[in-house]
């Protein structure tokens, strides 16, 4: 079961390689793996992968269904930081562009993930929560 969902942060830089003090945002590649399809990947679009690091933390303890967060999974981009304080958290707005797919918590303790594609797989809690965390910590080590 656990080798049906993959996530990995292939690379990390920022929009212009340059540390430049206007971007604030972190930009890579990502691994998406979701049963045998490849959902993202090194020939997908560069994604911002520091609000990629904050959705996929909130799906450590609720479920996710395309555009709960103003975004994708995945976003291109982030333009605009807006305080949604009815719901006590930050959306962060770009362009349409990005990849998504849905995530279920199941009773059984496991992390439901599917595929815009139909592809399922399955993920016990405490791998998925490490896999997240994982890519957190690079996302924060690159700050």
């Amino acid at each position: 079961m656990e080798s049906c969902f993959d996530l990995k942060l292939l690379d990390l830089h920022w929009i212009q390689n340059t540390d430049d003090p206007y971007d604030l945002c972190a930009h890579g590649h990502v691994l998406v793996k979701i049963g045998t399809e490849i959902v993202s990947d090194q020939n997908s679009l560069y994604v911002t992968v520091s609000a990629t690091a904050l959705y996929l933390m909130r799906t450590l303890t609720s479920n996710y269904q395309e555009g709960d967060y103003f975004s994708q999974l995945l976003p291109c981009c982030g333009h605009s930081l807006i305080v949604d304080e009815a719901k006590g958290n930050v959306l962060i707005c770009g362009c349409s562009s990005g990849i998504d797919w849905t995530i279920l918590h199941r009773e059984d303790n496991t992390i439901e993930h599917r595929s815009n594609n139909g592809q399922v797989a399955a993920i016990s809690k405490d791998a998925y929560q490490k896999l997240v965390f994982d890519f957190a910590d690079q996302v924060d080590q690159f700050y």
